[in-house]
């Protein structure tokens, strides 16, 4: 079965891989702005979008074990095969720093290994490192998918035990983000505490509730013209650039921003013009390759910043054993930024080419 899509989501979540991939070069640049520097929270936004995307596909679509089979199948070969590759790739990169550690005395951005243990390796392949591991290792923005995937199973298991019964599974996901959400005020947002499948959890179930609501409306409500839409992304960027930084109650609020920026997006009619201008081709492309770019990027970023520092001789910092670039000239951060984003999109756009629809098959 052909997953449907709503393009003006394709377009959001393109916008929300790159704001993520910017925040993590940071440059100083104008491109790293209020709502980059706060781009974390649109990790929130990936799991809401998902648990939206997720229920929009299969809910009525899972009622047998075989087909329960079939899902889980199709969300590993969607995740799987990229993750294995930029794991591949940074154990590269580990081994490379041991070897000039080795041989020339010369420290990358940390010691090879000092976090990339054998441990996190082995946690990585099996894509449970955010369940087991408080801090990011390899590829260090893998972690939320260690959290969707088995999220995902959760909510297909859900399906399946209830029948795809509306009312149920509603009062699952209320009870859901009840309890996940009193978890979160409860725990500090840091790489101590066991957060992001809490994260991934209560955001997705925000998804799958704005599902269900959309069902339940669409039929009552369809918007002549996009005002509501509009105020709601301004709303959700603005909460971004002023709040981000307030970690705890804001991981918790926020989500419910972003699921109802969803519904009202997908309740305003398809001839308005935020439809128009968010089903551009270029932009929903963006969304088409936005898992690319979410997995590609930090790898970029690591080489793009080694070849500053040893090549072009840009001068470091150490801050608590971690090596930084210094960025003191505006002008050379906006262009490293653009070339930057550049490669990442173009790496992306090669990496869906040659990777992810070659696995659409097995999907």
């Amino acid at each position: 079965m052909k997953q449907k899509k709503i393009l003006a989501l394709e377009s959001l979540r393109g916008f929300a891989a790159l704001s993520v991939a910017l925040l993590h070069l940071n440059t100083g640049s104008y491109f790293n702005n209020g709502f980059t520097n706060n781009a974390w929270l649109m990790v929130d936004f990936f799991f809401v979008l998902s648990g939206f995307v997720i229920a929009f596909n299969y809910i009525d679509k899972i009622y047998s074990l075989p087909e329960l089979l079939t899902f889980q199948k199709k969300r590993f070969w969607r995740l799987y095969p990229l993750h294995l590759i930029t794991l591949f790739l940074f154990t590269g990169i580990e081994i490379a720093k041991y070897i000039v550690e080795i041989k020339y005395g010369l420290v990358a951005n940390n010691q090879a290994f000092s976090n990339n243990d054998f441990t996190s390796f082995l946690a990585n392949i099996f894509l449970i490192q955010n369940l087991l591991i408080t801090e990011p290792t390899f590829n260090g923005v893998s972690w939320s998918i260690s959290s969707e995937f088995y999220t995902y199973t959760l909510f297909a298991l859900l399906l399946l035990i209830t029948r795809n019964n509306r009312v149920i599974i509603s009062l699952v996901l209320l009870i859901t983000i009840l309890t996940s959400g009193i978890l979160l005020f409860y725990y500090s947002m840091n790489e101590d505490n066991f957060t992001g499948p809490l994260r991934c959890l209560y955001s997705f179930s925000i998804g799958g509730l704005t599902l269900i609501l959309y069902q339940l409306l669409k039929k009552m409500i369809q918007l002549s013209n996009s005002l509501i839409s509009l105020i709601l992304i301004i709303s959700s960027v603005l909460v971004v650039i002023n709040f981000g930084h307030k970690t705890i109650g804001y991981v918790v609020l926020t989500p419910f921003l972003f699921g109802l920026t969803i519904l009202f997006l997908v309740l305003t009619k398809k001839n308005t013009a935020i439809h128009y201008y968010l089903s551009k081709n270029y932009l929903v492309y963006l969304g088409t390759i936005s898992y690319g770019i979410y997995m590609i990027h930090q790898f970029v970023w690591w080489t793009i910043k080694q070849f500053l520092r040893f090549f072009l001789k840009f001068p470091v910092e150490n801050l608590n054993g971690v090596t930084s670039i210094v960025y003191d000239n505006l002008l050379i951060s906006n262009l490293i930024s653009f070339l930057g984003i550049s490669l990442v999109i173009i790496f992306a756009h090669f990496s869906y080419i040659l990777v992810e629809k070659r696995f659409y098959k097995k999907r």
